[in-house]
């Protein structure tokens, strides 16, 4: 326990200031702290830049990042708040004006949540060796687990950018698949309940997540007589999360939602094979967790079939870029996702890999090929591992700019430089009192409450796991719609009482949101001239 609060510990801050980040830190202060969605003081009060923020027709502030991943923080960030004023107390920060401790709760809360991953993910894969013999079922478990973490991005996502939304989304698909994987015919009805929250839930946190449904509508459709009433019950309760995200759009942008269209050109070659965040560049391994489901689905294993489906889907999906015009929704300007760590679009749906793999390891087991097969991935996942620590060490160059070859390399021996370490220590430490009261306010208070809530399923029967995920979907729900109703209310009562205050916004969004979209055609320009014609469009 003590090492993971330590792991948990906030001991350096955190690169925070993008437009994911920018997006979900205002949804965050705009639901805990101000209780409206206007922005404009949010935005100001966090000193951040809103990137690609502007004043709606609708006479508001753009936010077109959905806030499911901002209620999944919460935790983390309510908690990093009363950190915050515990500091103060104590004459440090000053009430944090920057935001910046609560935001080290939210990674704190990450790294707990991170860990969380690791475990369930060497529990699943540990169970599916059990017909290749028990010994050493447990050692493929957290093999698997910590290849998982290390050889994707999904460890700088939980340590250097927890405020976007790729940890929290793969928290998500990893609960949906898990259930999902290991099926069982007791308690259908909760069992579809709960499903059909979590896919609904992803899709709360990223809309590309929507067709994790079809795996809601594969588990019912095995259920016989009963397939289509839950396949109902399944479509209701999924619709409902991101509806959630729809009422805070139309509020916002009114017809104005028609700015989410254009035209996609797609560069799936790009995606997987470039330098710059390419996925299988940035994670090699990944592409044994393709190759151990393309040997599934030829295998016909439960499922297989839609899991390829939904990764190829994603794949294209994130290999798709958009020019981004003024005043626009969304829009992606490059498929590498601007500032990012290798294939970050593609983390969220990491987990559908994951029945694939444990089936591989455990057919190699059964050959005594096991270890060499983990030891394969384990050397696959260093380029991962020093392209993390490149980012932890130079940010700037290794994440923010676009990498052709040389400058890959160049990442990949930074690591290697004592030098480098010594200077990004020091820029990068705090003082041990902020990491000692957020540990204590943050990390310990959520660590007990799970390891109670673990207890207490453990040591007593009558809490049936699948029957309490369907009833804290359906009770996350309702706080969800609830307090939105709440907070659009306040927001038009707030609005109605200062009418200047959105057009004093617009006189201070507009210039930098026109200067940020007329810088893209030579962000896509530089593009074309580092990797390739086909980079980009002309």
């Amino acid at each position: 326990m003590l090492l993971l609060c330590a792991l948990a510990a906030p001991w350096w801050n955190i690169p925070r200031d993008q437009a994911d980040s920018a997006g979900m830190l205002a949804h965050l202060h705009a639901l805990l702290v101000d209780g409206d969605l206007l922005f404009d003081d949010d935005y100001a009060a966090l000193n951040m830049s809103p990137l690609f923020a502007f004043v709606t027709d609708e006479g508001v502030v753009s936010n077109h990042w959905p806030a499911g991943a901002s209620w999944l923080q919460a935790p983390g960030y309510a908690l990093g708040l009363l950190a915050s004023r515990a500091l103060e107390g104590l004459g440090i920060g000053h009430g944090d004006p920057l935001g910046v401790v609560p935001v080290l709760g939210v990674r704190a809360w990450a790294m707990l949540v991170l860990a969380g991953i690791a475990l369930a993910v060497a529990q699943l894969v540990a169970a599916a060796q059990l017909d290749a013999g028990r010994a050493g079922a447990r050692r493929a478990g957290w093999g698997v687990a910590a290849i998982f973490v290390v050889g994707t991005p999904l460890l700088y996502y939980a340590t250097e950018s927890p405020l976007r939304p790729h940890l929290w989304g793969c928290a998500c698909t990893l609960a949906l698949v898990a259930l999902w994987w290991r099926r069982s015919p007791e308690h259908p009805w909760a069992r579809t309940i709960a499903l059909a929250s979590l896919a609904g839930l992803a899709t709360y946190v990223r809309p590309q997540l929507a067709p994790l449904w079809l795996l809601v509508v594969h588990d019912a459709w095995d259920d016989g007589p009963r397939r289509w009433p839950r396949i109902a019950v399944s479509a209701a309760v999924f619709v409902a999360w991101p509806l959630a995200h729809l009422r805070t759009q139309l509020w916002i942008y009114g017809e104005g939602l028609d700015a989410y269209a254009g035209e996609v050109t797609h560069h799936t070659g790009y995606f997987l094979l470039s330098t710059h965040h390419g996925a299988l560049s940035w994670c090699p391994v990944l592409g044994l967790g393709a190759v151990a489901l393309g040997l599934a689905v030829a295998r016909r294993e439960r499922g297989a079939w839609l899991l390829l489906a939904l990764v190829l889907l994603q794949v294209w999906v994130d290999g798709g870029m958009r020019a981004i015009e003024p005043r626009s929704v969304l829009g992606t300007r490059t498929w590498a996702g601007g500032v990012s760590f290798g294939p970050r679009k593609l983390v969220d749906v990491l987990p559908l890999l994951l029945p694939a793999v444990a089936s591989l390891v455990a057919r190699l087991r059964l050959r005594g090929q096991g270890s060499r097969l983990l030891t394969i991935a384990a050397l696959l996942s260093l380029p991962t591992l020093l392209l993390h620590a490149s980012a932890w060490l130079d940010p700037d160059a290794t994440t923010g700019g676009i990498m052709d070859g040389a400058a890959y390399l160049e990442a990949l021996r930074r690591p290697l430089s004592p030098g480098a370490w010594a200077a990004a220590w020091a820029q990068r430490g705090v003082p041990a009192v902020v990491p000692a009261v957020v540990s204590g306010l943050v990390t310990l208070p959520l660590l007990l409450v799970g390891w109670l809530g673990a207890v207490a399923i453990r040591r007593r029967p009558a809490i049936d796991p699948l029957r309490l995920a369907g009833g804290l979907g359906a009770g996350g729900l309702l706080l969800v719609h609830g307090w939105l109703a709440v907070v659009l209310l306040r927001s038009d009562a707030a609005r109605e009482a200062e009418p200047e205050r959105m057009l004093r916004a617009a006189t201070r969004m507009t210039g930098p949101h026109l200067a940020t979209v007329r810088r893209i055609p030579q962000h896509h320009a530089l593009l074309r001239e580092r990797l390739g014609p086909g980079a980009a469009p002309p």
